[in-house]
């Protein structure tokens, strides 16, 4: 025996450790995996002797190896005998290795539960502590089933250390095995009140975690927690403490009263932050879920507001994104006492951060009256302007649209501002919301009556300046804008003071660039237009045929409809010699009368009328013959037959250099005997000119981004109205100050 000692100690002595192998390692990083395949063969080597000694150092080896990502499953049993060694250095490095490598699903866990025992039962605190720290690690339902006893019988040990982990791991056993929670639960409850303070804090850990799945559970203990709550100076145990009172509040209502003078308290005097989030946290659920109210909230609501100010103040971006959350959360209870902020909600839309700024809009949101909306909505564009980033852009679009519009248009006192302000956002850069400006142009206009005047001025300044909007080199939104534009002008026709005039531009703004369904909508409003005019007239009735001509060729065909029925409308309006000169008047009360808007579920309460089966055939369907078949065979072939020399003709030829040449110089001569065709400035000498003609496609065009705000004159700006606005508030206040000034002067009379 004595031999085989000193044997084994001298092949320790050759053996590598575990500095070695980290040596080792980053000496090969060229051949590391070559390395480390023969560190695991020496270490396999290592585990087939003897000496506990030597396998506790293949262990620590391996412990390392299972670090950077290889697998040692398959030295489970090894471990496990590291595990049980008699010295504590040995038994240490055996239950690291099995906490990183074992789970629940271990086979070799079955092996292990009466040694575990035996280690939970030890004399040593130290063994016993590792023992519950590795096993939270590798719990298993089978050992939690068979250990809970020993566990709980270390709740009453003399030693704080081992209570404090016996507790802590008392969670992971109620996970594992839920039928331990019953018979454990008076020794958990006896905690709350042990004497050293950190098996309390544990305590209250277990408990409140366990309290989030069923809160009504843990209602009786109540009166323990507002007792530690009131007495204890541990901000992560109190932090606890009032989230488990969040949760039990909406279930006791009275308990809310009783909470209200303690949090607000810890409200005054403690300085962590994130003790004051959660207690104003709780402050905002207690009051939500009294229902009753109380007579004193407001002065709670109003020190949460000034202490959620000094974190949005704060210069830690995460403080300041939980102080605008929590803000949010007073808005729906107190909006009164989060306006008074609105100034400091503002500066928020200039930090870098994206969080931040969203959740300062979804505040701004719920901040708008009357009085202020004008003010909001002018900043949220000025930051709009500013914003880079098309996703926050489109955001605060979004945003303006939903407060202006929120309530059907509560708070807007002014429909012209509004107007405004949608036609100058369909000019900012950036703009992927063209949808909703128009549906919102066309709302406002439909249900506001007083507003369609102003409304249709604007919208036909849109339509006169559209190739100027589309052309100006910036991705906006006015090209839906013009859909809703031409509808309204279209629609409302009556109310142009020009509407020859608008015709012509509605004309000129007939873009192939446009969408298909944009054109569509100005056919049919060009065709409203035209039936509005009095008299004939040569040149618009020449404009409006060359226009639908084109269109009568659109690949869309509800373009290529609309414009070919209103292409024979015209034709026979303009045309005396078919005799359709009442035409005019009845396509005018066609699309006379006013257009009322229908409730979207209208058409359901509308009953069908009896004897009407609308799922019958109105007319039989033929019935099918071979000789149908025949013919629907042979369709391509009755009115022409082709034959092959006719295919050859229509085969495309490619035309040779010389008559591409004769092309272009024909070409160059119709344009410079063409009065109507612009012609830029040509060179005297004749080889100047051949030679500025043969590198014209060559001369690059550089596009110029030029940062300046598209100015159209007559539309209306959205800083003019609120300037007057502001002027009426100065009045106002001054007209108030000269009265309580002449109340004051009266009183002093009387005295």
């Amino acid at each position: 025996m004595a031999l085989q000692k000193v044997k084994g100690n001298l092949e320790r002595m050759f053996d590598k450790n575990l500095t070695d192998l980290v040596r080792g390692i980053r000496n090969n990083r060229d051949n590391e995996g070559k390395y480390i395949a023969q560190c695991l063969e020496e270490i396999k080597q290592e585990l087939r002797q003897h000496n506990i000694a030597v396998k506790a150092n293949a262990v620590s080896k391996l412990t390392y190896l299972q670090m950077l990502g290889y697998d040692i499953s398959w030295a489970g049993f090894n471990i496990i005998e590291v595990m049980s060694s008699t010295k504590f250095t040995e038994k240490r490095i055996g239950y690291l290795a099995a906490s990183q490598s074992f789970h629940q699903d271990t086979e070799v866990l079955m092996l292990a539960t009466n040694m575990i025992r035996k280690d939970l039962n030890s004399t040593s605190q130290y063994e016993a502590g590792l023992t519950l720290s590795s096993l939270s690690c590798f719990l298993s339902p089978d050992l939690a089933r068979d250990l809970a006893n020993d566990i709980m019988s270390l709740l009453t040990s003399t030693k704080p250390y081992l209570r404090k982990k016996g507790v802590l791991l008392l969670y992971k056993v109620f996970l594992r095995y839920p039928d331990a929670l019953r018979p454990a639960f008076p020794r958990l409850k006896e905690k709350l009140e042990d004497p050293d303070p950190g098996v309390q804090s544990a305590a209250v850990n277990v408990i409140c975690e366990l309290a989030r799945k069923n809160p009504k559970n843990y209602l009786s203990l109540a009166p323990t927690f507002f007792k530690l709550m009131t007495s204890s100076t541990n901000n992560w145990m109190l932090i606890k403490i009032i989230k488990l009172f969040g949760a039990l509040t909406p279930l006791e209502p009275r308990l809310g009263k009783k909470l209200i003078e303690p949090l607000t308290n810890l409200i005054h005097s403690t300085s962590a932050m994130s003790l004051l989030y959660e207690c104003i946290n709780t402050v905002i659920a207690v009051l939500i879920s009294i229902s009753s109210g109380m007579p004193n909230h407001a002065a709670s609501i109003q020190l949460c507001v000034q202490k959620l100010r000094i974190l949005i103040e704060d210069s830690d971006q995460n403080l300041k994104y939980l102080g605008l959350l929590a803000m949010s959360k007073i808005l729906k209870t107190s909006p009164k006492s989060v306006a008074s902020h609105k100034d400091l909600i503002m500066s928020c839309l200039d930090d870098p951060d994206d969080s931040i700024r969203l959740r300062a809009l979804d505040l701004l949101s719920g901040m708008v009256s009357k009085k202020n909306l004008m003010e909001i909505v002018r900043k949220l564009m000025s930051h709009m302007a500013k914003a880079e980033g098309t996703t926050y852009r489109d955001e605060l679009l979004t945003k303006i649209l939903e407060i202006c519009s929120q309530n059907d248009y509560q708070y807007i006192s002014n429909f012209e501002w509004y107007v405004s302000v949608l036609v100058e956002l369909s000019q900012m850069e950036g703009g992927s919301h063209g949808g909703k400006l128009a549906h919102q142009m066309m709302d406002v206009a439909i249900r506001v009556e007083t507003i369609r005047p102003f409304a249709i001025e604007q919208m036909s300044l849109l339509i006169e300046n559209s190739s100027v909007l589309l052309k100006s080199g910036r991705h906006t939104s006015a090209a839906e804008v013009l859909y809703a534009a031409c509808w309204l002008v279209g629609e409302f026709s009556d109310l142009l003071a020009k509407p020859r005039q608008a015709l012509v531009s509605m004309l000129q703004g007939l873009s192939p660039q446009l969408s298909p369904h944009i054109q569509a909508t100005f056919v049919h409003n060009i065709l409203k237009l035209y039936s509005r005019l009095e008299e004939t007239d040569s040149e618009i009735d020449g404009m409006i045929l060359s226009k639908l001509e084109e269109l009568v060729c659109s690949a869309n065909l509800e373009v290529q409809e609309r414009a070919s029925t209103a292409l024979q409308l015209v034709k026979s309006i303009s045309n005396p010699d078919l005799g359709e000169e009442g035409l005019r008047k009845e396509i005018q009360v066609l699309y006379g009368g006013e257009l009322n808007p229908v409730g979207p579920k209208a058409q359901k309460k509308v009953p069908v009328p009896e004897g009407l089966d609308l799922d019958a055939w109105i007319n039989e369907p033929p019935a099918e013959s071979e000789e149908d078949e025949e013919i629907e065979e042979n369709l391509a072939q009755v009115f022409f037959k082709e034959d092959e020399t006719d295919r050859a003709k229509k085969s495309p030829t490619e035309p040779s250099e010389q008559e591409l040449a004769d092309m272009r110089a024909q070409r160059i001569a119709n344009q410079s005997s063409n009065p109507n065709y612009l012609k830029s400035y040509t060179p005297t000498s004749p080889s100047k000119q051949a030679a500025s003609l043969n590198g014209v496609d060559e001369i690059g065009i550089q596009p110029i981004d030029l940062d300046v705000p598209l100015y159209i004159p007559g539309l209306k700006s959205a800083d003019s109205y609120f300037n007057i606005e502001s002027s009426r508030e100065r009045k106002h206040k001054k007209k108030k100050k000269k009265k309580a000034k002449k109340v004051e002067s009266s009183s002093e009379e009387d005295d």
